[in-house]
């Protein structure tokens, strides 16, 4: 059986005592206290950094149960094995007990130094260093195990799942004002990238979830990646359609002009031409589809929370430029 989430203050005071007692699989002591600090909360993990330079690592505890995790910890540890120490985070332990000193399951991970990306950082030079990040992350999962969908479902159809899915478990967020008048725009131009879709080959694993706040700027500034729950086979495009464009809202997206899109679509296709061929035009299409399912994505989700003010702060923006940019 799944407990509870601990308090924050009640895990903090766990927290210090497993790594006072040695107790914590990952965490290498350190002479006198290390410092141990929040890190934040995300939706499934509350992370807190342990110890300072080369010795830190990042605690993750988990905030729900795990029948409402996209990806169960198991899996995205098996992930996080895989990913080379200068692209992103890296596993070093798991515990998956109850009845680990913190009385909850938890996963130690590197610690990956800098801050989430800002838009003030965006440049070309970030573009092409974030373009050859994602790429060099492709070719080092393309080696894993062949996904059991060979292509891409189409864009119509992920445009329906996501459709269905909120439908059947949040369907007021459907019949919202904001969402009810963009829909049939939003699906037209669904229906008019389709093309890009015919025969794309699923990839064995995508980050999936490449937004800036999943995004570390390095004090070398270079960028890496952290957050691979949302990892796991698909297209490739996505994982360059999170980061930013027309559509924004909320933490998670950078303002970026369709130049700025097309030029870290063009790097990207530029990199990865040893790994096959790849139409930049084609990759910019899909590119522009997963922007149009990931925003809508969370538009309903922010209206999924009616309580909290940020959320409808957030939902406003999405619909507003999602609305600007289906009116083109």
């Amino acid at each position: 059986m799944h407990s509870p989430p601990l308090p924050d203050d009640d895990l903090a005071r766990r927290i210090r005592a497993a790594v006072d007692a040695g107790e914590l699989h990952g965490v290498t002591a350190e002479p006198g206290d290390p410092e141990i600090a929040p890190l934040g909360s995300g939706e499934s993990y509350t992370a807190w950094r342990i110890g300072s330079g080369d010795q830190a690592r990042v605690l993750r505890v988990p905030r729900r149960p795990p029948h409402e995790m996209p990806r169960s910890m198991e899996a995205e540890f098996e992930v996080l094995r895989r990913v080379p120490p200068e692209l992103g985070t890296s596993a070093v332990a798991l515990e998956t007990g109850a009845d680990s000193p913190l009385g909850a399951p938890y996963m130690v991970t590197t610690h990956v130094p800098g801050r989430a990306l800002r838009a003030a950082d965006w440049n070309p030079r970030l573009a092409t260093s974030l373009a050859h990040q994602i790429a060099r992350l492709h070719v080092a999962f393309a080696a894993g195990p062949a996904p059991s969908a060979a292509s891409v479902p189409s864009a119509s159809e992920q445009g329906e799942e996501l459709l269905t899915w909120w439908g059947r478990y949040h369907p007021e967020t459907l019949t919202d004002p904001r969402v009810s008048a963009l829909l049939p725009a939003w699906l037209r131009e669904l229906t008019r990238l389709a093309p890009a879709f015919e025969a794309v080959p699923t990839h064995p694993l995508i980050h999936g979830d490449v937004v800036a706040t999943n995004v570390i700027l390095g004090p070398d500034g270079v960028p890496r990646l952290i957050d691979f729950e949302w990892s796991g086979p698909g297209d490739t495009a996505k994982d360059l359609a999170l980061i930013g464009g027309r559509v924004t809202g909320g933490p998670w997206y950078l303002p970026m002009t369709p130049d700025d899109v097309a030029a870290l679509v063009t790097e990207y296709s530029r990199y990865s031409r040893h790994a096959g061929a790849i139409d930049p035009q084609q990759l910019l299409a899909r590119r522009d589809v997963y922007e149009l399912l990931d925003r809508l994505g969370n538009l309903l989700y922010c209206l999924s929370r009616p309580g909290e003010a940020r959320y409808g702060r957030w939902a406003d923006d999405l619909a507003c430029n999602l609305t600007d940019r289906l009116a083109d």
